[in-house]
C-alpha cells in the first residue's frame, strides 16, 4: 500500500462496500504505505510478518528474512527472483506458495492485483466464488501469460477496469471470454469533493500557472518526458511551477536533469500525498504523460475537478478522453506537449469547452460494487 493506482483502487472499492451487510477481510501481503490509511476502519485487515517480508524489497528483504529465522523462505524468495528473470510467471507461482494461508470459508474471493495472489487465490483460498482483477492493457503486460492460462479457467470472473483492457484480455484468452468483463477503478464524487477540501500547508503557486502530475516519478510514466517540456516552458518564458505527487523511484537521475536542464525554480517534487485532492483542486493544468495505461484513476479524478489536461496517447487513452473535446491528446513529443500547455493557458475559450464537457461526462460509479455483490449467493 506505498502507492499507485491499484493501491488506490483498492482502497476505493472498499470504501464503498457495505459492511453492514457482508463481512469484509483484506489480505494485505505487506501491510505498508500511505494508502494503508485509507482502508476503512471495520474492514479487518489481515496481515503476516514472514508473508510481509518474503514480499518487502529485494534484495533487502532477504537478510530481514534471515535475522527473523525464515532460512527456507529466504532461499526460496532468491531462486523465486532467479526464475523470474526468464519466466515470470513460475517465479510468482513459487512465490504464492510461500504466502499465509487463510483456514476460513468465504462467500466471496477477490484476488485484486494478478499474478501470484491469482495463483494463491485459486490454490488454497476456499470460496464459493472466485474473482481476479487485471489492471492493465495485457498487451503492454503479459509476462505472466503462461501461468495466467493455467489459472483464469479456474476463477468464475476476470475484470478489468477500462473498455480497452476487457477487450486485450478477450483476446489472449478467447476460451475464457464469456467470464471477462469491465469493474471500474470506483469512485465517490462525494467523497472526493469532501477530501478536497481538506486543509493543506503546502498550496500551490497562485501567481504562476500550476502544473501537476499525479504518478510514480519513472520513465513509464513520463517523468523525463517531463522535465524535458518543463526546459521548453521556461525557454519560452512561461511563468510556472510544475508539481510532482508520487513516489520518486529515482531521485538521482531527476535531481541531475533538474539541474542540467536549470529549471530547479520550476519543478516541486511532493512525493507522496495520500490526498491529493486539495492539490488537483489548486492547480490550474494536470498533465499525465505515460507510456501505457489500464485506466489511470488519476486521470478519472482530474477529470472530476474538471481540469484542463494534456494527456499522451497511450493504447487505452481513448476510454477516457476525446481530443478536443475534454481534453488535449498529444504524442511522446515534448515540444507538442509544451505548446498544448501554452494553448491551454492562453485560450480560455478551448479551456471552457473542456469543462463543459467535462461536466456532462462527470458521474461517480460506486454501483460498480454491485458487480461483486451479484456474484455472491445468499
Amino acid at each position: 500500500m506505498e502507492s499507485g493506482g491499484v493501491s488506490k483502487s483498492m482502497s476505493s472499492l472498499l470504501n464503498e462496500i457495505d459492511t453492514l451487510s457482508y463481512d469484509v477481510d483484506c489480505f494485505i501481503l505487506n501491510p505498508k504505505g500511505i494508502f494503508m490509511s485509507t482502508i476503512p476502519g471495520d474492514v479487518n485487515v489481515i496481515s503476516d510478518e514472514r508473508t510481509s517480508l518474503i514480499f518487502s524489497k529485494f534484495p533487502q528483504n532477504l537478510l530481514k528474512l534471515l535475522k527473523n529465522g525464515f532460512f527456507v523462505d529466504a532461499f526460496i524468495r532468491k531462486i523465486a527472483a532467479f526464475f523470474m528473470l526468464f519466466n515470470k510467471g513460475f517465479g510468482g507461482w513459487i512465490l504464492s506458495k510461500r504466502i499465509y494461508r487463510i483456514n476460513k470459508q468465504y462467500d466471496l474471493a477477490v484476488d485484486y492485483n494478478g499474478q501470484h495472489q491469482l495463483y494463491y487465490l485459486i490454490d488454497y483460498i476456499k470460496a464459493d466464488k472466485k474473482v481476479t482483477f487485471f489492471h492493465s492493457d495485457y498487451a503492454k503486460w503479459n509476462y505472466y501469460y503462461n501461468f495466467d492460462k493455467k489459472y483464469f479457467p479456474k476463477v468464475d470472473r476476470i475484470f478489468s477496469i477500462s473498455s480497452e483492457c476487457v477487450q486485450s484480455l478477450k483476446y489472449f484468452f478467447p476460451s475464457q471470454k464469456n467470464k471477462i468483463g469491465l469493474l471500474e477503478n470506483v469512485m465517490s464524487k462525494a467523497n472526493i469533493s469532501k477530501m478536497a477540501d481538506y486543509a493543506i500547508d503546502d498550496e500551490l503557486d497562485k501567481d504562476v500557472l500550476a502544473v501537476l502530475s499525479i504518478g510514480h516519478l519513472s520513465k513509464s510514466k513520463g517523468t523525463p518526458l517531463a522535465l524535458k517540456t518543463a526546459k521548453l516552458l521556461k525557454d519560452k518564458g512561461v511563468l510556472f511551477k510544475w508539481y510532482f505527487i508520487g513516489r520518486n523511484k529515482d531521485p538521482k537521475l531527476y535531481t541531475r536533469l533538474i539541474k542540467q536542464y536549470g529549471i530547479q525554480n520550476y519543478i516541486v517534487i511532493m512525493g507522496l500525498k495520500p490526498n491529493p485532492y486539495p492539490y488537483l483542486k489548486q492547480a490550474d493544468i494536470f498533465v499525465h504523460l505515460s507510456e501505457f495505461e489500464g485506466k489511470s484513476i488519476a486521470l478519472d479524478e482530474a477529470k472530476l475537478f474538471f481540469k484542463p489536461i494534456v494527456v499522451t496517447n497511450f493504447s487505452t487513452v481513448n476510454d477516457q478522453f476525446r481530443n478536443g473535446d475534454n481534453a488535449t491528446i498529444t504524442s511522446y513529443n515534448a515540444d507538442e506537449i509544451a505548446a498544448s500547455i501554452i494553448e491551454l493557458m492562453r485560450n480560455q475559450n478551448l479551456k471552457e469547452i473542456y469543462k463543459e464537457n467535462l461536466k456532462k461526462d462527470a458521474k461517480d460509479n460506486i454501483e460498480q460494487v454491485n458487480k461483486l455483490y451479484s456474484l455472491i449467493s445468499h
